[in-house]
């Protein structure tokens, strides 16, 4: 069924029921107003005539007929010929008096409503995006008709956003739009090439227009672009052509090169495979083809009228003339007439652009503090509450109090274990916040400058890295040399070294042990003693022994001395016993 250039002369009706009744008969209503949007919940205002001030009573109010939680449907036509417009429950119920006149004013949504309660974080693991939506409808007990899309997530989440926002956002990014009827969701890519369900002509029932052609929103060409870990380089993926709505004489070329920008950049700093960049640009672009022709209309009512649907647009010259894709119908019935405001194309941004999908700031629970903040280290023990926490100073707080207790954030940490750095009081730290919240601070590394210079100076080979203590200790790492030392204060050090094959270990130049190629030297200006409470075992090809003045040998319980072949005693004086 279509309208081709008609006017029904004919009585608007309408049926109002309640929980499958048709209560329409026993009702006054004032008006109606019906709502339904791509991407939104439908929702219908219907306000009737309650109140009976002699009574000091709300009948209607009163009812269970219009309690929260009551079934609604409503449906609208001409001459008892009607069609549904629309199917929810009541959410809510107000009264209104104005001037002695009292009304009751029933607000009531899509069984979707359900979906936009509530924050809600989850895991979902080796899922398209079709497969989350329809998780979600089906958690929800919602009918869903979804276009597949065919990317599978490893691993996506859901944070802190209501079923609702994630559901819209993930259809957006596969170019989809989600559409609401009946008892179902359905969600798919906007069918321009439908034929027109509607012809509307202006001077005949076209009753009212309001149409613009907005250069801003055609953009040329679309670029999505992230970090790929794997190459180390930078992917991108520029979208794809696609089809545009035959409205007016204007293509989005056309009004492109207008204004010249040859690319729009889409920038993600993390890790989008190609797929994931690719739908990304090909959605920017769905959004940006429907963006640069929208307008509304006004008609004589219509169920026809609903969201998806293209209609032909006669009577409105070269711009304007053609067919045009509905996104949005609102349903007016007040003192006998229906008319259908029909919206057509899209907003060009995002839906989470559009909506605050994202939780407040700290919870909302106090005002947030953004970004990190510079401190200052005033105390590192007596943590009262034994948390391993210090305290720190946030100067632009106020530079003149102690601060607060922060914990400290370290490359290893557990239970009796863990890399321990605390920093020293007076360091200038970085502090972040869980959640944003300023009572929640983090210390996240410290900071060198100018005043606090760094013990290494800085060069683009880079070759030096180490840990530096307070008291001079050092650990040092050459890549340069290959090599890593360990060096205290005093001059004392070991020495491990690939460019020169060694292993030094030096006491200030008292005492060396060299470990390298030719086998192991020690030295020392004093006495060297070895003790084993074990044997003593040397063995070697040979054995030399050079006292530059004594030489003894003793054993306890017994001494010998054999050889296989000659055995050479000398002495200016040998004495045997």
């Amino acid at each position: 069924m279509s309208i081709a250039n008609t006017i029904n002369t004919g009585i608007v009706s309408f049926k109002l029921m309640i929980n499958g009744t048709d209560k329409s008969s026993s009702l006054s209503v004032k008006s109606m107003v019906i709502n339904h949007e791509v991407n939104r919940i439908p929702y219908a205002s219907i306000v009737l005539v309650d109140g009976d001030v002699s009574r000091g009573s709300f009948d209607l109010s009163s009812s269970e007929d219009f309690v929260p939680g009551s079934e609604i449907e409503l449906l609208a036509g001409y001459a008892n010929d009607v069609e549904p417009v629309f199917k929810g429950k009541v959410i809510r119920h107000s009264i209104k008096i104005r001037e002695s006149v009292a009304v009751l004013v029933v607000e009531c949504k899509h069984e979707a409503v359900k979906l936009t309660l509530g924050r809600k974080s989850k895991y979902y693991y080796e899922s398209s995006d079709s497969d989350i939506i329809e998780e979600i409808l089906s958690n929800a007990g919602i009918n869903a008709s979804v276009e597949g899309s065919t990317y599978v997530h490893p691993e996506l989440i859901q944070y802190q956003t209501s079923d609702w926002d994630f559901l819209a956002l993930r259809a957006q990014i596969n170019g989809q739009l989600c559409f609401l009827e009946d008892q179902t969701v359905t969600v798919k890519k906007p069918d321009i090439s439908a034929d027109p369900a509607i012809t509307l002509e202006y001077g005949l029932n076209l009753y009212d227009f309001d149409g613009e052609i907005d250069a801003r929103n055609a953009l040329k060409t679309i670029t999505a672009y992230s970090w790929n870990s794997n190459n180390q380089e930078v992917s991108e993926k520029e979208a794809q052509e696609l089809s545009e709505v035959q409205q007016g004489n204007l293509s989005n070329a056309d009004l492109a090169a207008i204004l010249g920008l040859d690319n729009y950049k889409l920038d993600h700093g993390g890790n989008l495979t190609e797929e994931e960049l690719q739908e990304w640009a090909d959605a920017k672009k769905v959004l940006h083809l429907l963006s640069y022709n929208r307008g509304r209309i006004k008609m004589q009512g219509s169920a026809i009228a609903k969201p998806g649907i293209t209609v032909e647009l006669k009577g409105l010259g070269t711009r304007f003339s053609g067919k045009a894709y509905i996104t949005a119908v609102s349903h007016e019935i007040t003192e006998g007439n229906w008319f259908s405001n029909l919206q057509y194309g899209l907003n060009p941004e995002w839906f989470s652009e559009t909506f605050d999908v994202n939780p407040p700031a700290a919870s909302g629970i106090v005002p947030a503090v953004s970004g990190l903040q510079i401190g200052k280290v005033t105390q590192i023990q007596d943590d009262p509450n034994a948390e391993e926490r210090i305290m720190v100073k946030i100067p632009i707080i106020n530079n003149a109090e102690e601060g607060i207790w922060a914990r400290i954030a370290l490359p290893d940490a557990g239970e009796e274990r863990g890399i321990l750095f605390r920093p020293e009081i007076d360091d200038e730290v970085i502090v972040g916040f869980i959640n944003d919240d300023p009572n929640d601070a983090v210390i996240l590394g410290g900071l060198h400058s100018s005043a606090k210079p760094a013990p290494l100076t800085a060069s683009d080979d880079n070759y030096e890295k180490g840990i530096f203590t307070q008291s001079g200790i050092q650990l040092l790492f050459n890549d340069e040399s290959k090599s890593v030392s360990i060096v205290t204060p005093g001059g004392r050090s070991v020495l491990i070294n690939d460019d020169t094959e060694e292993v030094i270990i030096d006491d200030n130049g008292n005492s060396t042990i060299t470990l390298n190629s030719d086998g192991i030297a020690l030295s020392s200006s004093g006495d060297i003693s070895i003790n084993a409470q074990g044997d003593l075992n040397l063995e070697g090809q040979n054995i030399t022994l050079k006292a530059q003045q004594e030489l003894k040998a003793e054993g306890a319980a017994g001494a010998e001395f054999s050889t296989s072949a000659v055995a050479v005693l000398k002495g200016s004086l040998v004495q045997i016993n």
